[in-house]
C-alpha cells in the first residue's frame, strides 16, 4: 500500500466536505451525460467518490456500481449520504476484482493520480470487452485559459491555479494528451465531450448568475477543446 499516496488523497478531503457550487454543477453536466448511456441490468465501477455526490447520482442510474475510493475520510462523507453503498477502501493499483464491469466511470480523478497511463490500464483489465469507460478531466486550453494566457495572466497553458493545488491536481488535460493516455492504455476513444464553456473566470461566471452558467455548461459539449472540463468516452482498443 502506497501510504505516501493515500497521505497526499488525504489532505484534499478538507475541499469535498466544505463542498464547491461549480463543482456540484459540473456534476450534474456529466450525470446528464451518463444518463444517456443507461441501460437496466448492468455492472458498474466508480472510482473515486469524493464526497459522494457523484455515487449518489450513479447509483440513481446503475443500482449494480461498487466503488473504489482509497482515502477514508471520503469514505466517511459517502457514508453519511449512502450507508448501504458498496465500497473497497483501496488504492486502484491495489484493487482486485474477480469479475470485469460493463461500465467503469473515472471522473475527475486522472488528473490527480501519479501514473495516469498505468491507472488507466489497470482499468482496462477491469472492464468487460463490449464495456465503456468515462473518464473525465479538467482542460488547460478552455476559453477562460486561453484569454488569461492572451492577457498575461498565465505564463503557460499548462500553469494550475490556486484552486488546483487545493484540489491536489497534479496534471492538467488537453484533448489531444487525454486521447494519448487512453491509446497507450488500449483504449479507443469513441466520443469526446465538452463541459462547460467558459469563457471567464469562475467569479464572473457565478456573477452572471445560475441559468447563463448552466447554459454555457449545455453548449459546451460539441467544442471539448475549449470547455473547462473534457469527458472522454471510451472502450477496450481490440474489441
Amino acid at each position: 500500500m502506497n501510504e505516501q499516496e493515500i497521505a497526499h488523497l488525504e489532505s484534499i478531503h478538507a475541499f469535498y466536505e466544505k463542498g464547491d457550487p461549480m463543482d456540484r454543477l459540473m456534476i450534474e453536466r456529466e450525470m446528464e451525460i451518463i444518463a444517456r448511456y443507461r441501460r437496466d441490468g448492468v455492472s458498474a465501477l466508480e472510482v473515486g467518490c469524493g464526497d459522494g455526490l457523484s455515487t449518489e447520482r450513479l447509483l440513481a442510474l446503475f443500482p449494480r456500481m461498487e466503488i473504489v475510493e482509497p482515502a477514508s475520510r471520503n469514505i466517511e462523507l459517502l457514508r453519511r449520504r449512502l450507508p448501504q453503498a458498496r465500497v473497497h477502501e483501496s488504492l486502484l493499483e491495489d484493487f482486485h476484482s474477480e469479475q470485469c464491469f460493463d461500465f467503469i466511470f473515472f471522473l475527475n480523478v486522472i488528473e490527480h493520480v501519479e501514473d495516469p497511463v498505468s491507472s488507466l490500464c489497470q482499468l482496462t483489465r477491469l472492464l468487460r470487452d463490449e464495456g465503456l469507460i468515462f473518464i473525465s478531466a479538467p482542460n488547460c486550453m478552455s476559453l477562460n485559459r486561453r484569454a488569461g494566457l492572451r492577457m498575461g495572466l498565465l505564463p503557460s497553458y499548462e500553469t494550475m491555479a490556486p484552486k488546483d493545488y487545493e484540489v491536489g491536481h497534479r496534471r492538467l488535460y488537453t484533448v489531444e494528451m487525454l486521447r494519448e493516455h487512453c491509446e497507450q492504455a488500449g483504449l479507443r476513444v469513441q466520443e469526446m465531450k465538452g463541459m462547460y464553456l467558459k469563457p471567464l473566470s469562475e467569479r464572473q461566471m457565478i456573477d452572471l448568475g445560475d441559468a447563463a452558467v448552466r447554459a454555457f455548461h449545455a453548449l459546451g459539449e460539441d467544442v471539448p477543446q475549449y470547455c473547462a472540463s473534457l469527458l472522454a468516452i471510451a472502450t477496450k482498443k481490440y474489441y
